[in-house]
């Protein structure tokens, strides 16, 4: 049996392996989403003009919800049915609780009749804090 030396004593150390895996990963995660999250800012749709508006507020996290030309409704560049919407905007609400938010990007030419099913949700499901997205009118 082998008695141990005080003296020869080593350093006790964590194995930095496993943290820089996870950090990595924990990169590609969020480079990944923003990409995504930006993506979705730039589907084609001429939005409705306005002589006044709010800027955006870049801490406010929402779900975007984008009415196309064709009235297609997408969320994150997928085309979902109307009857989807509900389940969708209640698991939104689900995960952001009383801080659940709505922005709307609609193309101009879309009819009322395709937007007001989608604030009617909203309603149902608790949101209440709904923006539409414009464009700034040239002066």
């Amino acid at each position: 049996m082998r008695v141990p030396n005080p003296n020869n004593v080593s350093p006790v150390g964590a194995n930095m392996t496993p943290m820089i895996d996870v950090v990595f990963l924990l990169i590609i995660f969020f480079l990944v989403s923003s990409h995504l999250a930006r993506q979705e800012n730039y589907l084609p749709v001429d939005l409705p003009i306005a002589s006044t508006f709010l800027p955006a507020s870049p801490d406010r996290v929402a779900l975007t919800v984008t009415v196309d030309a064709e009235s297609n409704y997408r969320i994150s560049g997928d085309i979902i049915a109307a009857d989807q919407l509900q389940a969708i905007l209640l698991d939104h609400v689900g995960r952001s609780g009383a801080n659940a938010s709505l922005r709307l990007r609609t193309d101009g030419s879309v009819v009322y009749q395709y937007i007001e099913p989608i604030l009617r949700e909203a309603a149902l499901v608790g949101i209440h804090d709904v923006t539409i997205s414009v464009r700034e009118a040239n002066q």
